[in-house]
């Protein structure tokens, strides 16, 4: 068989961001995550492409000239929430000109909707982590077998009589986490929907394969600002999350796992991490081809001392920068001394608000004070501090906490600093309250730039108050001639730094 995986331009001109999964583009990083998907099938033997539509600057017209003269056996699309509307208008164009050709969809939006993704009897979902369930789909796809035993995929079953061993019978598996056990039943099926059991989460992550990063057909292209380095890849070390925040989207990976793991079994997975000695093994890797830079995908990369100091002595002499995301409460000196020393040039701390009651509300499991010893810790090994602030997330935000957090990145010299607004994404606990609550000002969730656009409001917040704080936020912060004159060397020219703007402003 012959597979390619597909990122169509966007239907609205505004480009989703993929491996985050929960904001629009702001500059190109390599779907690591998909790209482990293709390792595996390439592994098996399979003939694998990888066509970035959006990087080729290709419009629809276009779009559609290459599926016409394609002949892949099967077309996969990552799809976020962002990115549903374009996948599935891909989806009717691959219809109209390859006709029945398989289809399959994995990601965090099909993975907690999989019944808006499966519409017709060549449409298939992966849900939860894609590896091994794609792999074993691909080769019943290609043997023309029965699909009802691989775990995690839901389908259409045309068939009217079948013995349903742990499936699920035309109900999204979030709306009946009880019914992915063991054991058959007699089911009758007409043309309805089929949500596999779920599969564990992969155990040894090792046994992976590194990211098919060959596919990529402009490396170049791909860069983070906050390494100002090219080549750059994207590097996962780990996957989860063991905390309990509740309007998290981690990386758009570990959002699938979490939901599918919480569908079926009502709790998170359990964190799973890559050895050091396979992670000193991928950054060899990466140093013979030529990768200057490396952001470390990962939800929270310090995973303890021992396993994080490791890695960095593995790394250090390597000459590669790079960054990563931490809690704070996992930092310590000896840490951050070893990160430096291995050029780690940045570090996102979730420190969301400076005030204590939000931060208990929305169940961050953090003390105000640890996020400021992290920020002056980073701070002294001449690390930059990248915070991450979030307005609305709870009810007892108001105009003075918003002005509290701005006096705070002020007065830390935080070097730099992301201000967004809360936009409570489907499968987050956030959702729930949203909704019970009535706060949508669109009735449900909207695909919005959480940078600029509310899409909830509170009876004394409103949504325009809302927009006009974050616009200020970050207007005083970027705008400052302090961040102006450190970043305009650091994103090679004023041009560079203008994007940036555009895109916040």
């Amino acid at each position: 068989m012959k597979i390619t995986f597909l990122v169509p331009p966007p239907i609205d001109g505004k480009i989703p961001e993929r491996v985050a999964g929960c904001a629009y583009l702001l500059y190109y990083v390599p779907n690591i995550f998909l790209l482990s998907a293709a390792a595996v099938l390439e592994k098996a033997g399979y003939e694998v492409r990888y066509i970035e539509s959006t990087i080729k600057k290709w419009d629809q017209k276009q779009f559609r000239a290459f599926l016409r003269e394609n002949l892949s056996d099967a077309y996969c699309f990552y799809s976020v929430n962002l990115s549903q509307k374009t996948d599935m208008q891909a989806l009717k164009d691959i219809r109209e000109i390859r006709g029945n050709v398989s289809v399959v969809f994995f990601g965090p939006a099909p993975s907690d909707r999989p019944a808006e993704f499966v519409v017709d009897g060549n449409t298939y979902v992966v849900r939860g982590e894609p590896e091994y369930t794609m792999l074993e789909l691909v080769k019943a796809l290609e043997a023309k077998s029965n699909i009802n035993g691989i775990k995690s995929v839901s389908f259409r079953n045309k068939s009217e009589t079948h013995i349903s061993h742990g499936l699920m019978k035309n109900t999204p598996p979030q709306s009946s986490p009880s019914q992915g056990g063991e054991g058959g039943v007699e089911n009758t099926f007409s043309d309805e929907i089929i949500h596999n059991a779920n599969r564990e989460p992969i155990e040894d992550l090792d046994s992976l394969p590194f990211p098919a990063r060959h596919l990529l057909e402009e490396r170049d292209v791909y860069y983070n600002p906050k390494l100002g380095m090219r080549p750059f890849a994207a590097v996962c070390t780990s996957r989860g999350c063991s905390y309990r925040c509740i309007y998290c989207v981690p990386s758009s990976l570990s959002f699938s796992r979490e939901l599918e793991y919480k569908h079926h079994l009502g709790k998170k997975p359990p964190v799973r991490k890559r050895s050091s000695e396979n992670i000193i093994e991928e950054f060899k890797l990466l140093k013979s081809q030529g990768y200057k830079a490396v952001n470390v995908q990962d939800d929270q990369f310090v995973w303890g001392e021992e396993r994080t100091i490791k890695i960095c002595e593995g790394i250090k002499d390597m000459g590669i920068v790079w960054g990563c995301s931490a809690r704070s409460d996992h930092l310590t000196e000896p840490i951050v001394k070893a990160m430096a020393a291995a050029h780690c040039k940045f570090i996102d701390l979730g420190v969301e608000s400076f005030n204590q009651k939000i931060l208990d509300y929305v169940k961050k499991d953090i003390d105000v004070k640890k996020n400021e010893e992290a920020i002056k810790l980073v701070k002294k090994y001449g690390i930059s501090a990248k915070i991450n602030i979030m307005f609305g997330a709870s009810p007892m935000e108001t105009m003075d906490t918003i002005k509290k957090n701005m006096e705070e990145v002020k007065r830390l010299k935080v070097d730099q600093v992301m201000y967004n607004i809360a936009n409570p994404f489907p499968g987050t606990e956030f959702y729930k309250i949203a909704k019970e609550n009535k706060l949508f000002v669109y009735g449900d969730y909207k695909p919005v730039n959480v940078a600029k656009e509310a899409n909830i409001a509170y009876p004394h917040l409103g949504k325009t108050d809302l927009e006009k704080a974050v616009r200020r936020a970050n207007f005083e912060f970027f705008l400052t001639p302090r961040f102006v004159l450190k970043n305009i060397r650091r994103l090679g020219s004023l041009d560079s730094l203008k994007a940036m703007f555009r895109k916040l402003f």
